[in-house]
């Protein structure tokens, strides 16, 4: 299914990095999300999973080129961030209708994720609906 997915193109030292890196960001945003949604209930967790899911849509780009500034000697240091994401980006990535490639549905499915572990602790610590 992602047959020339550009995380192919990588040596298996690259791949076990970029693996790596992206673990690491999503560790902390499920943690940054599990620590500030904490004392909300079930919508404000949504509509956090969501917001959480934005910021790393919208940040880390810049850690992902700082991990490929190391690995490839011809980028230069600059910033990558841009505008932020719309809804329609959000949308397209949760509906899997962005781009069939390896990055995006990896993204599609962290979305749901946090959005999942948000119904679970609502579900967990039985506060109300807000």
């Amino acid at each position: 299914m992602y047959d020339g997915d550009s995380f192919y193109t990588l040596t298996m030292a690259d791949r076990v990095g970029l693996v790596l890196v992206s673990a690491v960001l999503v560790a902390g945003t499920v943690t940054l999300f599990l620590k500030i949604s904490r004392p909300v209930g079930l919508a404000l967790k949504i509509l956090s999973a969501i917001a959480f899911f934005w910021l790393f849509e919208w940040l880390s780009p810049q850690f992902y080129y700082f991990y490929y500034l190391q690995i490839f000697d011809f980028l230069e240091f600059k910033n990558v961030i841009q505008a932020p994401p719309g809804p329609s980006d959000i949308f397209a990535l949760h509906t899997f209708s962005e781009r069939a490639n390896l990055s995006s549905h990896s993204r599609g499915v962290l979305g749901w994720a946090l959005i999942a572990l948000g119904f679970w602790t609502a579900m967990r610590s039985k506060r109300q609906f807000v």
